[in-house]
């Protein structure tokens, strides 16, 4: 009698662990894919996040942080966006800035060209100058730099000119201070 009681309850103990390593196994799946999306979406990749807390919600529906945050996401999503692009004016940097008298939107030109020549095209700075007054007019930058962050030459470029730089999502649009 004890060596069929024991069977009994080893195999309710072994049925029972199954389901809960199912268990465990999910919640760590769906854990897994919360963090990823929080991590892109903090990058600026809003689709991939997206695309991630869905997965999270189909596989737990009443999700309450990815339905939050799912909830939020085009409105702060922009927000992760801009500061990725504003990273990436930090983390460019120009091998040789080289202006010599040049004219505003030479310079601009020039850091637009080199930006997207060394990243391969995968962002473009999309300089764009707003001067209804011309007050950029006659106003010559002459700059030397090496191994320089795309940020800080547009800083000295712009401290030349008396300007100022609003990022956007697209383009960065260039004005009188």
């Amino acid at each position: 009698m004890k060596k069929l009681t024991t069977t009994i309850v080893m195999a309710l103990a072994l049925c029972a662990s199954a389901p809960a390593q199912e268990f465990k196994d999910k919640a760590h799946q769906i854990q897994t894919l919360y963090q990823q999306a929080v991590k892109e979406m903090q990058s600026g990749d809003i689709e991939s996040s997206r695309t991630n807390f869905q997965k999270v919600l189909k596989l737990q529906p009443n999700h309450g942080h990815a339905l939050y945050h799912l909830s939020r996401l085009d409105i702060v999503g922009k927000k992760f966006v801009l500061q990725k692009r504003k990273n990436l004016f930090q983390t460019t940097k120009i091998p040789v800035v080289d202006f010599h008298e040049a004219t505003l939107a030479e310079a601009l030109d020039h850091l637009n060209i080199e930006t997207q020549k060394l990243t391969k095209k995968e962002f473009n700075p999309n300089f764009m100058i707003q001067d209804p007054k011309g007050d950029f007019k006659g106003k010559r930058i002459t700059l030397n730099m090496k191994n320089a962050p795309l940020s800080a030459a547009l800083k000295y470029v712009l401290d030349m000119v008396d300007g100022t730089a609003r990022f956007d999502q697209h383009g960065t649009v260039i004005r009188p201070r």
